[in-house]
């Protein structure tokens, strides 16, 4: 279950921002705070339509009431919205201003050490720069990314850059993250941001600008400490590992961030440069360190087609495991576990299994059995990893093991298949997560239902929503009494095109605040959509009558998104 529950965090980021971001069943808001945040919302959208004075008008409002708010935690959020509301219309005076206001106020509020939410005023100001940066404001996600100061989302923006065709401006942007990483005193410090921020990179698809931070941090495990330092908290992990062993644990992420961009040869000269340092690791004081990191490098070597080398390395572990002093019994059995686990993943079965035998104590016996049996099942062995499983008396827990496997694949039928025809017992709840996340509500909701899982339906509301099937959505939330849930589906309807039926959602809806914010998302909706066709060259030679209207008239959508933000305006200012 609790496995499910962490998949939550990922699932549908659009609907749970939606959901979030409003308030449900029992939970009361002081009506200023209200209309601060769905006024930032209308202005800041009437901006991206180019309506100024309008903008303009609403804006004021929204300051005024954000001024007013009792609750200031997460006051920065707004003014930064607000603030990006004046930068879009041509207020850069005013928009500059408040953007400086809204980090000096997230700081302040972080020193009362307030809370909200599970992110801190200054880390959920933060996320604002890629939020504008995916809206396409990359202008806006700029001025506020340079305010904050923090590498991260910096390298981000640069991503974002590079991918809308402006190649200089990424380069100038991300020359300006790693300096603020390598500005860091600690060495340990200044590696691993540049390590994080090259992951992050690469899960966003910037496959470039992953490969010149990967490269710097390179450079990073040497480099002196800089001339003119910025001052560093000391790394709560530096103190826990020693150094030489967090060095290699840094290399070998390097090579896999490598290695996922595609560059396999650079990857495999990173891993040729780490190996000695893992043999020179001292056995003692963490005797465990150097033989997981042979099983590291071992796995890598093996997914880069370089069989001997990870056999080397494997067979090098096993002897280092002799080096562990025999009062440390558990450290050479979890040891012995890791390097069968190794043998298995590289399909060398007959040596990892001897190993496992090899094994004394139960419970690391049975968990490097357990680990060779998945790695049967995902080399497409089924049958002996149930056999093997089953001799441990754990086939459940094997069975478990392998239907997560096909979840990370984003293979959920398989997985159905696997815990119906074992009937596989506490996985529930990551098959429901895993049909919502592959579109699949009807699945899900049937595992909700027949599981009588608790807590799960708003997600499967939110599901049929995202999946295009909002009238589904609209029926489960009305037999659920989820009136909170109507925003999202507002949002599902005009994500059809089915307008009418958007605003007919929002007529159901009593509660002001869920009411403004379903008009709010229809607006949103259109919004973007009217972006990504006038954005589109392609789009436009398509569809004539849009590059007319583009070109000497509102679009239809506008006309739709200007609607429903009036509608959402007149009903907040009747708090």
């Amino acid at each position: 279950m609790a496995h499910g529950l962490k998949q939550f965090a990922r699932f549908s980021a659009i609907a749970l921002i939606t959901v979030l971001g409003s308030t449900n069943a029992g939970t009361a808001i002081e009506s200023q705070d209200v209309k601060a945040r769905l006024l930032a919302d209308i202005a800041f959208h009437y901006a991206e339509l180019g309506e100024s004075q309008r903008s303009i008008e609403v804006l004021e409002q929204a300051l005024r009431s954000t001024k007013a708010m009792s609750s200031r935690c997460f006051q920065g959020n707004l003014l930064a919205k607000i603030g990006g509301g004046y930068l879009l219309v041509g207020q850069e005076t005013q928009g500059k201003q408040l953007l400086t206001e809204a980090l000096q106020t997230a700081q302040v509020q972080e020193a009362t050490r307030c809370s909200g939410s599970a992110t801190s005023p200054t880390e959920s100001l933060l996320n604002r720069p890629k939020e504008y940066a995916e809206a396409g404001h990359l202008d806006l996600a700029l001025e506020l990314g340079q305010r904050l100061g923090v590498p991260m989302p910096l390298a981000e923006l640069a991503g974002y850059l590079s991918a809308a065709g402006q190649p200089e401006r990424a380069t100038k942007v991300l020359n300006q993250a790693i300096e603020i990483a390598e500005g860091l005193t600690n060495q340990p410090d200044r590696t691993q941001m540049l390590v994080v921020m090259a992951e992050r990179l690469q899960r966003g698809e910037h496959r470039e600008q992953a490969s010149v931070v990967l490269k710097r941090a390179l450079e990073s495990l040497n480099a002196p400490a800089p001339s003119h330092p910025v001052p560093s908290k000391p790394a709560p992990f530096s103190a826990k590992f020693g150094a030489e062993s967090l060095q290699v644990s840094s290399t070998l992420r390097i090579a896999r961030v490598f290695a996922a961009i595609g560059e396999n040869q650079q990857a495999i000269e990173v891993l040729n440069q780490v190996v000695p340092k893992i043999r020179a690791l001292a056995s003692q004081p963490l005797p465990l360190d150097r033989v997981g990191h042979q099983v590291d490098a071992a796995l890598q070597y093996g997914e880069l087609g370089q069989k001997s080398q990870s056999s080397d390395l494997l067979a090098q572990a096993l002897a280092n495991v002799q080096d562990i002093p025999k009062d440390k019994s558990s450290n050479r059995e979890y040891a012995m576990t890791k390097i069968a686990e190794g043998y298995a993943k590289l399909g060398d079965f007959k040596q990892a299994l001897q190993l496992a035998q090899a094994i004394l104590s139960v419970s690391p016996r049975s968990a490097a059995f357990g680990q060779i049996a998945i790695a049967y099942a995902k080399a497409g062995n089924l049958d002996a990893g149930v056999k093997l499983a089953k001799s441990i008396g754990d086939r459940n827990g094997m069975l478990i093991g392998v239907v997560r496997h096909h979840l990370t694949n984003k293979q959920p039928d398989q997985a159905w298949n696997l815990v119906q025809t074992y009937q596989v017992k506490g996985i529930l709840s990551e098959m429901a997560v895993g049909f919502m996340e592959a579109g699949q509500p009807e699945k899900a909701l049937q595992i909700v239902q027949t599981g009588n899982l608790q807590g799960f339906m708003p997600y499967v509301v939110l599901s049929y929503a995202k999946a295009g099937q909002a009238d589904q959505a609209l029926q489960l939330a009305a037999n659920q009494r989820m009136e909170w849930l109507l925003p999202a589906i507002a949002r599902g309807f005009a994500q059809q095109g089915q307008l009418d039926s958007a605003l007919q959602v929002t007529q159901s809806i009593n509660d002001k605040y869920h009411k403004a914010q379903a008009l709010i998302s229809i607006a949103q909706v259109y919004i973007k959509q009217d972006a990504a066709e006038q954005g589109s060259i392609q789009a436009m030679l398509a569809n004539p009558m849009a590059m007319i209207r583009s070109l000497f008239g509102d679009s239809e959508r506008e006309k739709a998104a200007k609607k429903a933000l009036d509608q959402a305006l007149q009903v907040t200012q009747s708090y």
